[in-house]
């Protein structure tokens, strides 16, 4: 078996206009797609207010979150300061034509980092993102449920995949500021 040379998307596009022609031709950027709007509900500044479930004891505390459009409004990135442990956690999420599902990307100042997706808000009224991620010297999936309640308050559930189970991980109410 002989390997065969793949052509760079740099050819396909110069081999796509005819040699003769003269003209460069590039591809445009196209629209941003609509799929983004789901993630509304994210945009903005946000006081937190958490409860840690994974701890022996169960914690709760005060952080925020700030999301914004990047990359022209085809990503949104979420970043969360939690003062206790002391964390500031940043998720980047995008429409995939491609894939036909939201991919998500997390990493944190611990060293941290994942792969998410999802295909969406759900009949049930609720926006999953699962994956998997890099954290605390493993690797673990997860699942992080939003519901909204309103225009300025949406709690997200986060769980730990455990074979079938889900394990509850950490509940955030998040209020608009």
């Amino acid at each position: 078996m002989s390997a065969q040379p793949i052509q760079s998307s740099d050819e396909e596009l110069r081999d796509s206009v005819p040699a003769d022609s003269g003209e460069v031709v590039f591809p445009t950027q196209g629209e941003v797609a609509e799929e983004m709007r789901q993630l509304d509900f994210l945009l903005g500044d946000f006081r937190v207010e958490y409860t840690n479930l994974t701890t022996e004891k169960v914690t709760t505390g005060e952080a925020k979150s700030s999301t914004r459009p990047v990359a022209g409004g085809r990503f949104y990135e979420m970043t969360q300061y939690v003062p206790v442990p002391g964390i500031i956690a940043t998720w980047l999420i995008g429409w995939s034509a491609v894939d036909a599902s939201f991919a998500c990307f997390y990493y944190d100042d611990w060293g941290h980092h994942g792969t998410f997706t999802s295909p969406g808000w759900t009949s049930d009224g609720h926006f999953r993102i699962s994956g998997e991620s890099a954290v605390f010297g493993g690797r673990h999936s997860f699942v992080d449920d939003f519901t909204v309640v309103d225009a300025d308050h949406f709690v997200k559930h986060g769980f730990i995949a455990v074979g079938d189970d889900l394990i509850a991980g950490d509940r955030m109410h998040c209020y608009r500021i």
